[in-house]
């Protein structure tokens, strides 16, 4: 039997399904833990996870992943050499190296000067061992690419890097914004390279080499393995984007919120007509605005593995840090809960950046120049993870001042806290971990709020929940229009539909009117009480847990191409501006012919490339005209002409 494989790397787990290709019905489905520091390890133990027998047959691989989005926002992409022509900024640039070079293009794409063949070369030598990969952007590159694709092919000679121009990942104006996601996609490169890689050597052990790797790009739909090691910054937010394509799959509903709740975050969406909204303003990632096409996401830090903290004025607060959940950490380490509880007798003194229920395990990676103090550190946590104040009795040293956080931000060691997970454990409604762990660290945060344990345990409950509410209440004000004091807006609503104090002059009842789809391992213990209360119904859908791995191996390839057509009074043209290049017409019948056919034949093509060889072509033209002063004759301005090429990707068909 025949099956697509589908895989989601999420920050807590990866997630796998086996889809059979005819009737789209999930055959097996399977978890384990992110390997972060090596995604394939995860993936790999995943797939044990799954029957070998019919892995070995799938015909397709479909992969979501965090990688682009972790790398961003950590910092830790590629060296990047910048190459930009016409302007230059005054703000940062996420690259190690940034050049200018002569050559210069107006607003309409007509050059003022020229390119310097000699310069590029010289200036690409300079840069040589130095970057991993380069960018080229040039003002006004999206009228005429001529400049940046010459510079490209220079620079690809000189360097032997990979190298990206701004005009292949985006046709918009914005040159900043242009040069950003150029720099960025340069970056991400060297990474899913070795992502792929890794991902392949996994798949050839199973006798898949042959299978077809496609990858989720940030607005939901695929991409053949080749065409993302050239556009890897089309896969940030590819985990996120999965999930609504997985959450209207599994549902069959066309107009709905679909909310994700994995271990780190809480992403919600609003599918209408069956498709998400895709985000006018373009993804912004790790403080970057880019002109990435991308489903319009909202983000919140509260999800199953959120650190739940006490604030400098005594009040429980959740997220957005994440930590490794005590009942997690006490599987492999069951004397945990013993050292949470032998600190409870301990005088409550401020801790900083340390919280009393917290324990701490080695990561694996390596540190450098560590300190003596540090290497103390490290040697103590060799058998596995220890409390806070384990660690400080072992080193004679104050809690607040072991200098922990920096080892934790330096990857060498992990911080453990208590969590939502393990509030779950805690109150005996999930039992998958060590929920004796869970329940010690809810009793040491109870003694520090000064509260009996049942009565911590439902009050941090009753914030998680108020966390998720406030995120569903916050993406509907959003979605309508109202994202100006959000936060505000949300939080009375939520009190006064929640707490109806005796005394409350205004009453709420709340109603979401639209279904909530519920994903993610959690969301079975946390949203049928938080839709609950605001009025919502509530869909889990069978599969919830592993919807993003779903949503990869049913997605399809979608490829939009634009083309603007705009007068030259000067040469008294109609001039067709495209990826493809430049061209002028004496009429406009003629620039709208020349380009309706060239832009069907390029979507088509870059869909084939993208990885799919069956695709339907819709069309949309949207001509503006503006009135001239003093008479009813209107002038024209522009015409854009916008092709979609959308079609299932190409498998193994001899598998089938």
């Amino acid at each position: 039997m025949a099956a697509i494989l589908g895989i989601d790397t999420g920050g807590t787990y990866t997630d796998g399904v086996l889809i059979d290709p005819k009737t789209r019905a999930v055959c097996a489905k399977a978890k384990a833990f992110t390997t972060r520091e090596n995604l394939a390890s995860g993936i790999a133990a995943c797939m044990e996870r799954l029957p070998e027998e019919l892995l070995r047959e799938s015909v397709m691989v479909c992969l979501s992943t965090t990688l682009a989005t972790n790398a961003v926002v950590e910092g830790r992409s590629g060296r990047v050499g910048a190459f930009l022509m016409g302007r230059s900024f005054d703000r940062p640039l996420p690259a190690a190296r940034v050049t200018r070079l002569r050559g210069e293009l107006d607003i309409k794409g007509r050059q003022l000067t020229a390119l310097d063949e000699d310069e590029i070369r010289r200036k690409a030598l300079e840069m040589r061992g130095e970057v991993d990969a380069a960018a080229i952007s040039g003002f006004a590159s999206v009228r005429d690419p001529s400049h940046e694709n010459r510079v490209k092919e220079i620079v690809r000679q000189t360097l032997g890097v990979p190298v990206v121009c701004a005009h292949e990942l985006s046709q918009q104006l914005g040159f900043y914004d242009r040069t950003v996601t150029a720099v960025l996609n340069a970056g991400l490169i060297p990474g899913i390279t070795e992502l792929i890689s890794a991902v392949e050597t996994v798949l050839d052990s199973y006798g898949l080499a042959a299978a077809p790797v496609m990858i989720v790009k940030g607005d939901g739909s695929l991409m053949r393995r080749e065409y993302a090691l050239d556009r890897p910054i089309e896969t940030v937010l590819s985990g996120p984007a999965a999930s609504i394509v997985g959450g209207r799959y599994l549902t069959n509903e066309d107009d709905a919120l679909v909310l994700d709740m994995g271990g780190t975050t809480t992403d919600i969406a609003h599918i209408k007509g069956g498709r998400a909204s895709i985000s006018a303003a373009g993804a912004a990632v790790g403080g970057w605005r880019t002109q990435l096409r991308a489903a319009d996401i909202y983000t919140y830090g509260v999800g199953g593995d959120s650190r739940l903290a006490f604030d400098p004025q005594g009040g429980l607060t959740v997220g957005p840090r994440r930590v490794v959940p005590l009942c997690v950490a006490g599987v492999h380490a069951p004397w945990l809960a013993g050292e949470l509880r032998q600190s409870m007798g301990r005088a409550m003194t401020e801790l900083g950046e340390e919280q009393y229920a917290e324990c701490y395990r080695l990561t694996g990676r390596m540190g450098e120049n560590l300190t003596a103090s540090e290497q103390t550190l490290l040697g103590l946590l060799a058998d596995g993870a220890h409390s806070l104040f384990w660690l400080a009795d072992r080193t004679g040293c104050d809690a607040a001042k072991l200098g922990l956080e920096p080892l934790v931000r330096r990857g060498l060691i992990q911080r453990c806290g208590l969590t939502p997970t393990d509030l779950l454990h805690a109150a005996g409604r999930f039992s998958r971990w060590n929920a004796e762990t869970a329940s010690a660290g809810a009793a040491v945060m109870a003694a520090r709020a000064g509260k009996a344990e049942d009565v911590f345990l439902q009050q941090a409950i009753d914030t998680v929940e108020r966390s998720v509410g406030m995120a569903c209440l916050c993406t509907a004000l959003g979605l309508t229009g109202c994202d100006a004091n959000a936060d505000t807006i949300a939080a009375y609503l939520w009190n006064s539909a929640v707490k109806n104090a005796p005394d409350d002059l205004l009453r709420l009842r709340l109603s979401v009117d639209r279904p909530v789809i519920a994903l993610g391992a959690p969301v079975a213990a946390w949203l049928p009480d938080v839709c609950g209360a605001l009025g919502a119904r509530l869909l889990i859908p069978e599969h919830a847990e592993v919807a993003n791995a779903v949503g990869a191996a049913v997605g399809n390839v979608s490829v939009e191409v634009t083309a603007l057509i705009r007068p030259d009074q000067y040469h008294e043209k109609l001039v067709v501006h495209a990826p493809w290049g430049v061209k002028a017409f004496d009429t406009l019948d003629e620039a709208e012919r020349f380009a309706a056919c060239k832009a069907a034949q390029y979507a088509a093509a870059e869909a084939e490339a993208a990885g799919s060889t069956a695709v339907e072509l819709t069309q949309t033209v949207r001509p503006v005209y503006a009135e001239r002063p003093g008479t009813t004759e209107k002038s024209f301005v522009e015409m854009q002409l916008r092709v979609v090429a959308v079609g299932a990707p190409a498998w193994n068909e001899n598998k089938v």
